[in-house]
């Protein structure tokens, strides 16, 4: 049985944050519930660490419920949330004095550890040797999280350009690996 990610575009009612400034928790349940399973994939890309990203996905709610009153009515929901994940975890890293993460056993994180099938593991270590950390998180962003390119280039301050040809590179080179998997 073959596990396929869903692109699903998260929708957010931008009313939702004036009704969590004014204390509405089933407003701030909704949220959560609308925004979780994005939210932590995208930390999870960054931090290669259940826990960690855990942690930071519960930092970024409490931030969001401290600071709903700052949320610009004109921008997206989706990637202002984001934008405080990443925040928060580059802090983190800064706090710690992490330079460097470690990619060891990154498959046991990412909740991959059950796989039982050979092929399938095979082919997720071959996915992460083909790509580099930040076309793993452009991907993730676009395909997993459902953000738009121009959305990513806002989040992470490359340019729209470089957001399109380094998503299409890593595509590109997806398939191309995968091709030749299949060929041997």
């Amino acid at each position: 049985m073959r596990r396929v990610a869903s692109k699903r575009k998260v929708s957010i009612d931008q009313s939702l944050f004036e009704r969590i400034r004014l204390g509405d928790q089933d407003a701030f349940r909704e949220l959560y519930e609308l925004t979780h399973t994005p939210l932590y994939a995208f930390l999870l890309s960054y931090t290669l660490n259940r826990e960690d990203a855990q942690d930071l996905l519960q930092d970024t709610y409490i931030q969001v419920l401290k600071n709903s009153h700052l949320y610009q009515e004109q921008g997206n929901p989706m990637a202002w949330m984001m934008k405080i994940a990443k925040n928060l975890f580059l802090s983190n890293c800064r706090k710690n004095q992490k330079e460097n993460l470690n990619y060891d056993d990154v498959e046991n994180e990412l909740g991959f550890d059950d796989m039982t099938n050979v092929d399938n593991r095979m082919a997720l270590e071959k996915m992460f040797e083909l790509l580099s950390k930040e076309d793993r998180d452009l991907i993730i962003m676009h395909d997993v999280s459902g953000l738009k390119h121009r959305e990513i280039s806002e989040l992470t301050g490359m340019p729209l350009g470089t957001v399109l040809a380094r998503y299409n590179r890593a595509i590109r080179k997806l398939q191309k690996g995968f091709g030749e998997r299949r060929l041997i």
